[in-house]
This record gives C-alpha cells, structure tokens and sequence, in this order.
C-alpha cells in the first residue's frame, strides 16, 4: 500500500484549447500533421511556432501558402504574479496575422486575450485559455472546427459606430480622455 503522503501532487498545467478550421481541411488535408483532442505538453520556456516547416515548428500545417513559421505563442509571466500569460508574434514576412481585428505585421506581438480568434490566409484558430498553477508547463489541446471559428466568437468591428450615427476620430481624442470610462449623460444635461 501507499502512504498518501509520499504521493506527488500532480500541479495543473495553464491549456491552450485551440480550435482550428480552413474550410478546405477535408480536400487538401492541412491540419493532418496535427494531433487532434490529445493533449501536449510544452515547456513554458520555449516558444511554440506554428508553420509549415515541420523541423522548426511544434504545431505544423501541411499548406505551401503558410510561411515556414508563420507565428509563435510564448508563455511569460507579469511581474509579481505567479500565472503565466502568452503572447503571440507575426513571423511571417509574406502576411498579416489577426487577431480579434488586431493586425500584427511581420515581428509584431500582443497579448494574447483569454479567449482570441487568431486568422491568416483562410486559416482559423479559436484560441481559449484555461488556468493552471504550473510556471514551468503549460499544455495545447487541439480540437476540428466543423464551422468557421468566428461564427464562435463574437468579434467586434475595428471602429464601433456610436448611437449618434457619427465616427470619432481615436486620434482627435486627447490622451488624457482615453484613459477615462464613459459617463452617461441625461439629453438635457448636453444642452
């Protein structure tokens, strides 16, 4: 018998649940160098490049329009905080990567939100984060997208119309209202 003290706790890994459609996957078979609804576990410290070069890249797509790395994910963590985060950077020289309406040109990087649909070419890869407790660890899951990943997510327009039917230019507004949360006015307040 064992005694339940000498067991290891086994620490849960931060997951990168990751959805992917092309809608052409079934005739040119893109996605079959990947290994669908098993998880894979990677170090927190290494970059996970996704292309089409299968010896540099962890995640590749069997598609000559892909770049031989098209993007990376890397986990970090915020100072003081024990979560790890991730962001994800445009390697391709050939194409924009986007990311919930974010255009990212080659060498560009954001951070990833928890829940971000990544696009390129006629790729799509819904991207959901799920926390763990391990900084050294973390783990992807892949799953077939039979939809097209944005029927998912809801992904807002790049520039909102507000009710009054007008746009207003980002960059008329001065800095330091950027920064402030809207106040809701009565009409006859604005008179």
């Amino acid at each position: 018998m064992h005694n339940m003290d000498d067991i290891e706790t086994e620490e849960i890994l931060t997951c990168l649940r990751i959805t992917a459609h092309h809608p052409l996957h079934e005739i040119k078979n893109v996605f079959k160098l990947i290994n669908f609804n098993k998880k894979e576990k990677h170090l927190a410290e290494d970059a996970l490049k996704i292309g089409r070069d299968t010896k540099s890249c962890r995640i590749a797509l069997y598609d000559q329009r892909v770049s031989r790395v098209q993007f990376s994910i890397r986990a970090f963590r915020h100072f003081n905080s024990s979560q790890l985060f991730f962001e994800i950077q445009n390697l391709s020289r050939r194409g924009k990567l986007i990311i919930n309406n974010i255009e990212l040109e080659y060498l560009n990087k954001v951070e990833l939100p928890k829940k971000a649909l990544v696009r390129f070419a006629e790729f799509q890869f819904l991207v959901e984060k799920e926390d763990g407790e391990s900084t050294e660890n973390f783990e992807t899951f892949f799953e077939l997208a039979r939809a097209p990943c944005q029927e998912v997510l809801y992904v807002p327009s790049m520039s909102p119309v507000p009710e009054t039917g007008l746009l207003i230019n980002a960059c008329s507004i001065p800095p330091y209202c950027s920064s402030q949360t809207p106040v809701e006015m009565e009409e006859c307040e604005l008179k």
